[in-house]
């Protein structure tokens, strides 16, 4: 969804923000539909939140969850993609506390201990000052007893790792050098899948030089099949003399040196 979205590139901008990621989301995902639904029927983007539209942003949230319905003939589930501010503990298990809204969903310890397990990463960066955590949450709700509502409970999550302006990323070192190519007004793209073309996928590149330059963060140099995929990976830029930046920490960040960007 990022990259249909293009939330995978940078244009040099100064900043990005969750209204923006917002926005070209909802233009991404369209008229669409999910599972024969209409799209927001059964996904919602959380909007950013603005105190002078805090209500309506709230009661907008309230209308899609209401749609969340368990009967004993049916169960109509639905997602949430939003921004994660905190994970605690509560009384039946945790509750993420979300960025753009005082609501909170819930989830059961199994949940939370696969999502830690299963997006490492992302789970390690949450709170994080200089980086985001944006989630992909489905949601269902328990079956009620009689004319009391069941609970809503998250059922299953994704998480994705994001620099401080959305740009997706596998790793805190790569967080921080995308961090510090947007301060620095770089353009570039971070590749998540293979185009025609290409014979690998650069942990970024850079696109305002004459020649695109790949970007690899060499960050896990203690396992050995990251080394040998390391050793391909030069050997593939070398037979294609294509240029490349490696940052290989822990050298400081700042003592790597960029090619500078094209007129």
């Amino acid at each position: 969804m990022w990259l249909e979205a293009g939330l995978n590139v940078w244009t040099g901008a100064p900043a990005r923000s969750w209204g923006q990621c917002n926005a070209q989301l909802l233009a991404a995902l369209g008229d669409g539909k999910l599972n024969g639904k209409p799209m927001q029927d059964v996904l919602h983007v959380m909007r950013r939140y603005d105190e002078s539209e805090g209500p309506s942003i709230v009661a907008e949230f309230d209308r899609f969850l209401a749609r969340i319905t368990t009967t004993p003939e049916a169960t109509q589930r639905g997602i949430v993609i939003t921004e994660v501010r905190s994970v605690d503990n509560s009384k039946f298990g945790f509750v993420l506390r979300l960025r753009q809204t005082s609501r909170t969903l819930f989830a059961s310890k199994a949940i939370i201990d696969a999502a830690s397990k299963s997006f490492r990463s992302a789970w390690a960066q949450i709170g994080a000052p200089t980086a985001r955590v944006v989630a992909l949450a489905v949601n269902e709700r328990t079956l009620g007893k009689g004319d009391k509502e069941g609970n809503l409970r998250i059922v299953d999550v994704a998480l994705q790792l994001c620099n401080s302006t959305f740009i997706p990323c596998d790793s805190s070192y790569e967080v921080a050098m995308a961090n510090r190519l947007v301060a620095e007004r770089r353009r570039f793209k971070k590749p998540l899948r293979l185009m025609p073309g290409d014979d690998t996928l650069p942990d970024s590149r850079l696109t305002d030089t004459s020649t695109p330059t790949a970007i690899e963060v060499y960050g896990m140099l203690d396992n050995a099949q990251y080394l040998a995929r390391k050793t391909q990976k030069q050997a593939i830029y070398a037979r294609a003399a294509t240029p490349c930046v490696e940052w290989i920490p822990p050298a400081a960040l700042e003592s790597i040196r960029l090619p500078v960007a094209a007129p």
